[in-house]
């Protein structure tokens, strides 16, 4: 009885996003990760290839599109949550697992890339980026590489203990 609700309906699976599988699908991928896929050009196209003209809009259009980059964001969060829900106990909690771990080191090496850029670090051992700038990667882009880095690192470790 506690099951009969979606026993027609297939179980998720991680491997069905994770490129190269055998059980892949372009389908469920970019459904769970279509979201974040849009975040990651709103931040391409506004931070880092039109970033001077942005940054001469007014208030209002610099703000909407953080709020369009945070509301994607959240929108991929949610898709994020809903695959994970149908999965059966075994992939959820390593799925969970990874998430979790890739959530907090992606903070962990953003936090510490902007501390490092702030002390002037990169100024140091490179020298000053050619735009004047500086070295931050707080992008979603960035953030979008660092995610998936280590979720895939985070799923083989946790992996390992159920084969």
């Amino acid at each position: 009885m506690l099951y009969t609700v979606g026993m027609n309906k297939k179980l998720n699976v991680p491997n069905e996003i994770w490129l190269g599988n055998k059980e892949y699908s372009w389908r469920m991928d970019w459904k769970v990760n279509g979201w974040l896929f849009v975040a990651t050009l709103i931040s391409a196209f506004c931070d880092i290839i039109f970033c001077h003209t942005v940054w001469q809009w007014p208030l209002g259009g610099r703000v909407g599109i953080v709020i369009a980059e945070f509301l994607t964001l959240a929108l991929w969060a949610r898709s994020l949550v809903r695959w994970i829900r149908g999965m059966d106990e075994m992939h959820r909690r390593i799925t969970v697992s990874a998430v979790l771990f890739a959530v907090g080191a992606t903070f962990f090496v953003l936090m510490l890339w902007h501390r490092l850029d702030c002390a002037g670090f990169f100024n140091f051992a490179f020298g000053q980026p050619k735009n004047g700038g500086r070295w931050d990667i707080c992008t979603v882009g960035h953030g979008f590489l660092l995610l998936t880095f280590f979720y895939f690192l985070g799923h083989t470790v946790f992996n390992r203990r159920y084969q």
